[in-house]
């Protein structure tokens, strides 16, 4: 049985990221509720600090009632009895994240957990990468709840709760937050996702969850917009793509959404039609701008990446590897950083004190540069490979440790 380790940190570290990019929502409705927790919980920086997942169960319940206690004092106040209510829900909700977390983390060796992290950074391409990560994952978690314990806290976590509070959604993002986490429960509980997909399978699998769970329309919209993008840009099934565009555009009508979908489908079938690339002009780790363009007359093979992205740095001893078998061939090795431009300096370090190969190049507004959502590229490492005459070959290559690349580069540079 392969760790189940890699699927809870997974599921944890997207807990806090649910899509919020759209200006319909906000979370205004309890002001400094990292700091009125902080009073209870021992936090840092807006983080969980390992304390907060030594205490007993009921001395968190106690805390967590403290904190509720504290904003209802200011809730009282509140003259509208609708806001009330929302405020109260935001509160509850906000708690809800702690005790997710606490279910998770409870018993935690901090210091064995940064070992298993590294692990899952630098061993992720080892043959026995899961029975490392097992043997990572029993050192790092010593202790464990009692089933009463996480009953409890299950039973406390989903009482009381509704799926269809559209107001609440469009306020509050700890609600937010819990009802992502609540539908990926109900879709591993009464919606299998198809194995054949991979990691794919859940989102695709999450259309039929909010399709039929949801009622609200507006959060049913929201949702279908958000997880259809997903299926589109990350699925490698081309009938789970087209399936998943054609439902969303039959039922939905908000007509942002829509054209947002439209474009995201058009990108992705312009990467699977040999078409040309859109071209790029960024700025190389010495400050010299180097276009795609100026690359043409041979192939080209980018890797999108990232100085905090661990698999992406997994991947960097192996492109080196490729970079130097390949030296002197018709190809052209890219690296393109997608760090934030605050953080260039810290690129250009990791760069030069890596001896990293190949064109470093770094993007001008991350995730939102023009090349990167051209190619729906949410996730990474993700690598391209573009023909002399500036045609794509694949938008979403394979990796520099997969040696199908190699056997590519083989018979396309003979």
């Amino acid at each position: 049985m392969k760790s189940i380790i890699v699927t809870t940190i997974l599921t944890a570290a997207s807990l806090f990221s649910f899509a919020q990019n759209k200006k319909e929502l906000t979370d205004d409705l309890l002001k400094d509720k990292e700091k009125v927790l902080a009073k209870y919980i021992p936090m840092a920086n807006g983080e969980y600090l390992n304390k907060a997942f030594q205490f007993p169960l009921d001395s968190l319940l106690n805390r967590v009632d403290a904190f509720k206690a504290d904003y209802d004092k200011q809730i009282s106040k509140e003259k509208s009895a609708e806001l009330r209510e929302l405020k109260k829900k935001d509160a509850l909700f906000y708690s809800h994240a702690l005790l997710y977390r606490y279910q998770i983390y409870y018993g935690t060796d901090s210091a064995a957990m940064e070992r298993m992290y590294r692990v899952m950074e630098e061993k992720r391409s080892a043959p026995n990468f899961y029975q490392l990560i097992d043997s990572a994952r029993l050192l790092a978690f010593p202790k464990r709840l009692s089933s009463e314990d996480r009953e409890r806290i299950e039973t406390i976590i989903g009482s009381g709760n509704s799926v269809n509070e559209g107001a609440l959604f469009k306020t509050s993002r700890a609600y937010r937050i819990w009802l992502n986490d609540y539908l990926k429960s109900v879709q591993r509980k009464k919606y299998p996702a198809n194995t054949a997909l991979g990691y794919g399978g859940d989102n695709v699998a999450m259309l039929k969850v909010v399709s039929t769970e949801i009622s609200d329309p507006f959060i049913k919209e929201y949702l279908l917009y958000t997880t259809t993008g997903t299926v589109i840009k990350s699925v490698k099934n081309a009938e789970a793509k087209e399936n998943a565009y054609k439902d969303f555009m039959a039922v939905v009508s908000n007509p942002v959404y829509k054209k947002e979908i439209e474009e995201t489908y058009t990108n992705y079938k312009n990467m699977s039609s040999n078409v040309a690339s859109p071209d790029f002009n960024y700025t190389d780790v010495d400050g010299k701008q180097i276009s795609l363009k100026s690359l043409r007359g041979k192939y080209v093979y980018i890797d999108v990446w990232a100085t905090w992205c661990g698999p992406c740095k997994a991947e960097i001893p192996f492109l080196t590897k490729v970079e130097n078998d390949y030296h002197g061939k018709n190809i052209h090795f890219v690296s393109l950083s997608v760090d934030r431009m605050a953080d260039k300096a810290k690129w250009i370090s990791y760069v030069k004190d890596n001896k990293l190969q190949g064109i470093q190049l770094m993007a001008d507004k991350d995730f939102s540069s023009d090349f990167v959502k051209k190619y729906n590229i949410n996730s990474i490492p993700r690598f391209i490979l573009i023909d002399p005459a500036g045609k794509i070959v694949s938008g979403d290559a394979k990796r520099p440790s997969d040696p199908e690349l190699r056997r590519q580069f083989d018979m396309l540079l003979k």
